[in-house]
Order: structure tokens, then C-alpha cells, then sequence
């Protein structure tokens, strides 16, 4: 049971920076071409927020993975040996909260104000 626990941990650092690259590809691929060198704060947020995103998307294989390496328990709690996924749910969405309500729209009138130059 401990093998499997570690192979989840190794998938979904694996699947994450799997993520990552794949936005930076897509940003990379998709930008405006008068933008290729300049406006690294709001590309990074939209990396950040794509990341984000699909990262929330994951976690739903996640975490029934992770509920089946403790379905012989009477309850969760009774497994130690788990990934403690309300702990990232929370963290999930107190990041979405953050970049839907403080970051993007900061950005978005950073990068605004940035092309009146």
C-alpha cells in the first residue's frame, strides 16, 4: 500500500509539470507576435491560471486514486498513508478565489495601461 502512495505522489508531480509545460507551449505558440518580448507579468498569470485550472480538472482522478488505496479502512481517517486532498481541495480553491478576484484583474489593466505607452 505504501508503494501505491508513492507512485500517486510521482504521477501528479509528473502530470503537474506536465501541465506547466504544456501552457507555456501554448502561450509560446499563441501569442501576439508584437508581444513576443515584453508583458512577462501577465504571461506568467496566464500561464499560472491555465496551470491552475487544469490542475483542478486532475484532481478529481486524484483524488478517487487516492480513496482506493484505503478502501479497506472503516473511515478516511483511519489511513495514514494517503495524500491529504481536502487539505489541496482547500488550497485549490483559495488559489482560484485569489487569481479570479485580485490577480487577472490586476493584470489585466497592468497590461493595459502597459501597451498607452
Amino acid at each position: 500500500m505504501r508503494d501505491f502512495n508513492l507512485a500517486l505522489v510521482i504521477v501528479a508531480a509528473v502530470v503537474c509539470v506536465l501541465v506547466f509545460i504544456f501552457n507555456v507551449y501554448l502561450l509560446i505558440n499563441y501569442q501576439h507576435p508584437d508581444d513576443v518580448n515584453q508583458a512577462y507579468f501577465p504571461k506568467f498569470i496566464v500561464v499560472w491560471g491555465l496551470s491552475v485550472a487544469g490542475i483542478s480538472i486532475l484532481m478529481l482522478p486524484t483524488d478517487v486514486a487516492n480513496r482506493q488505496a484505503c478502501k479497506n479502512s472503516i473511515y478516511n481517517r483511519a489511513c495514514n498513508l494517503t495524500i491529504p486532498m481536502k487539505d489541496l481541495w482547500l488550497t485549490i480553491y483559495v488559489v482560484d478565489v485569489i487569481l479570479e478576484f485580485f490577480v487577472i484583474p490586476f493584470a489585466m489593466f497592468y497590461y493595459e495601461g502597459d501597451q498607452d505607452k
